[in-house]
């Protein structure tokens, strides 16, 4: 596409697929900046999606010169689909911005745009605590979306408190699988970049026992050099008598220490000793004397927010597998703004609500979700 310029009043909108590299260096200033923001806001991002097809279009709003509010649109192909659009904990108002509303008004007014001439099919999940975004689309013919482009909940624990503080607030059952663990000799340690094929190895034990492919040693390094404004990817390795059986890979961004991965190599040997556990109470942390903010487990799903949301003590046995795990950190819930979606095709929104009502139309609409998230067949997974 062309690069658009529209003016609302004192606002410049600019809209490219192809930004100058100035303006591309403010802009991941802008989100390394913003306290809510996410690495899937980061241009590099945008590079990196483009091994699965994607392509970045970059929204920009300036005030007199200024660039005071964005959105990075992730857009490709899709089968069945067609042209599809996303935008991952965006779009972003700076925290400098006089004028927030009218910012949030270009921008809504932007992405608008965009869906009527550019991604006929639009999916927009606003950062933490943008609720305004989401009233303004849903004003502009957008609607509440199902479609998971991200996790509209997420666990997060407070790293501002003491050490021992962030100890009491772990479940009783976890500080004996943490003190079995350090017994065992189990040590946790940041891995090095030139490791990262002994973290695939790691995700690929825990993809075949879960039967899914991961992403591979090409994949985590380019991941790592197009996210290095943000720091890389930070991996630690989980070792039981020097040898690595446990890994987490993380991403850093506006405060916040994510979990992106995991893997775990299931010996007989290190089964019963909870290195995986180990390995993320050691990046927790690892975060806490880095100075974040907070331990983000990345999502969580959405049957379990009832139970996380509910007064009282938590029933973690009530929660999937992986959110119970996730739990016993003594995280607090975090839910997102709602997530909303536009289908500019009156035909296709109508074949896409039916297809998802229908129980053989469902597994074709997560078939082409998931195509959606990986790109081109088993490209990203392997490379």
């Amino acid at each position: 596409m062309t690069t658009v310029v529209q003016v609302h009043g004192p606002l410049t909108v600019t809209i490219a697929a192809e930004p100058a590299p100035q303006r591309i260096a403010r802009w991941d200033e802008l989100v390394l900046s913003h306290p809510m923001s996410d690495v899937t806001q980061l241009s590099g991002w945008a590079r990196l999606r483009g091994r699965a097809g994607y392509r970045g279009v970059h929204v920009f709003v300036e005030d007199g010169g200024e660039l005071v509010g964005g959105a990075l649109v992730l857009v490709r192909r899709v089968p069945l689909l067609g042209t599809v659009g996303y935008v991952p904990y965006g779009p972003l108002v700076g925290a400098g911005s006089a004028e927030p509303e009218a910012v949030r008004t270009a921008l809504a007014d932007a992405l608008r745009w965009l869906n009527r001439r550019h991604a006929r099919s639009l999916f927009v999940q606003p950062p933490e605590g943008d609720e305004e975004t989401s009233a303004l689309l849903a004003a502009r013919g957008f609607r509440p979306s199902t479609a998971d482009i991200a996790p509209a909940a997420s666990l997060r624990v407070d790293l501002s408190v003491p050490e021992d503080q962030l100890r009491r607030n772990l479940s009783r059952r976890l500080r004996g699988y943490l003190r079995k663990a350090e017994a065992a000799g189990v040590t946790v340690r940041r891995a090095r970049v030139e490791e990262l094929p002994v973290v695939t190895r790691l995700m690929q034990e825990t993809g075949r026992h879960q039967h899914f492919t991961p992403f591979g040693t090409g994949y985590l390094e380019a991941m790592h050099q197009e996210l290095a404004v943000a720091g890389g990817l930070i991996c630690f390795l989980g070792e039981v008598g020097g040898r690595a059986v446990a890994t987490t890979v993380t991403t850093g961004c506006a405060g916040s220490l994510k979990t992106r991965f995991g893997g775990f190599a299931r010996f007989p040997e290190v089964r019963q000793l909870s290195v995986p556990a180990a390995v993320d109470w050691g990046a927790l942390l690892w975060a806490k004397q880095q100075g974040y903010r907070w331990f983000d487990f990345s999502g969580v799903l959405p049957s379990s927010v009832p139970v996380l949301s509910a007064s009282g003590k938590i029933d973690v046995e009530a929660l999937a597998g992986p959110d119970q795990f996730k739990a016993r950190f003594g995280g607090q819930l975090v839910r997102y703004p709602q997530a909303v979606e536009r289908i500019a095709s009156p035909a296709f929104r109508t074949v896409y609500d039916t297809a998802r009502r229908s129980d053989l139309g469902r597994p074709v609409v997560e078939w082409a979700k998931r195509r959606a998230r990986s790109g081109r067949a088993g490209q990203a997974a392997t490379d």
